[in-house]
């Protein structure tokens, strides 16, 4: 009969411990999702006018849109012809593993001949109608993280956009 009331008082203590590790754990996950929606909200006020200009960013190809829509001045463009020659000249760069493997000197070489990010975005446009396949996609495929963040770097550089002094 002892033995019984013993495994009963455990058996309720365990229930309730269960129970009251459960509530709080359900509480400070509704908590830290109020706390994120938050600090989501005051991050977009202070950066209202220059959200989605980042270097990641410039290899979307929606990019000159979203550019040209907080943009009121005249924004310089390349034309499609050479954004499309860029794109095949990144494309050549890829090469088999023993053909050489990559061209990575002959990638970092297009990426320093674009002057500001919406370039990138539109090399990246024409590679995408191209190729079918996404540049940056496409680069995480053949290069190392290293080689990545070269490229990053390059185009973290650029400027966002440049426009058309009159």
């Amino acid at each position: 009969m002892k033995l019984a009331t013993t495994y009963k008082i455990s058996g309720i203590s365990l229930a309730v411990l269960f129970t009251g590790v459960t509530a709080f754990s359900v509480r400070q996950r509704i908590r830290d999702h109020k706390t994120g929606i938050l600090l989501n909200t005051i991050q977009s006020k202070i950066n209202k006018g220059t959200k989605l200009l980042d270097a990641e960013n410039a290899f979307d190809i929606k990019y000159l849109d979203k550019v040209l829509e907080q943009v009121s001045a005249k924004v310089l463009i390349l034309q499609k012809k050479v954004a499309a020659r860029y794109a095949k000249q990144i494309y050549s760069a890829w090469g088999s593993w023993y053909e050489g493997g990559d061209n990575e000197a002959q990638v970092y070489g297009i990426f320093r001949k674009l002057q500001d990010k919406v370039q990138v975005a539109q090399v990246s446009k024409e590679y995408q109608e191209l190729y079918a396949t996404n540049l940056i996609d496409t680069l995480k495929e053949r290069f190392s993280n290293a080689e990545i963040k070269e490229v990053l770097r390059i185009v973290a550089q650029l400027p966002n956009y440049r426009t058309i002094k009159t």
